[in-house]
């Protein structure tokens, strides 16, 4: 008998929105520098998170 596994229903509109609040706690507000270098880091995290998936993907294919 196979195993059926159920997948976490993704919610974008919950998610975009708890990204939101988290990224405004996270805005440092003292420099234009700071706040680049922040969000730059965030952002090469967010597409190490999705080129991580997309690999673990197509290595299961």
């Amino acid at each position: 008998m196979p195993i059926i596994q159920n997948q976490p229903t993704l919610t974008v509109p919950s998610n975009l929105n708890e990204l939101a609040s988290s990224l405004k706690s996270l805005a440092p507000q003292h420099s234009e520098t700071i706040q680049l270098i922040t969000y730059a880091l965030i952002a090469t995290a967010l597409v190490g998170i999705f080129v991580y998936h997309y690999i673990k993907r197509e290595e299961t294919k």
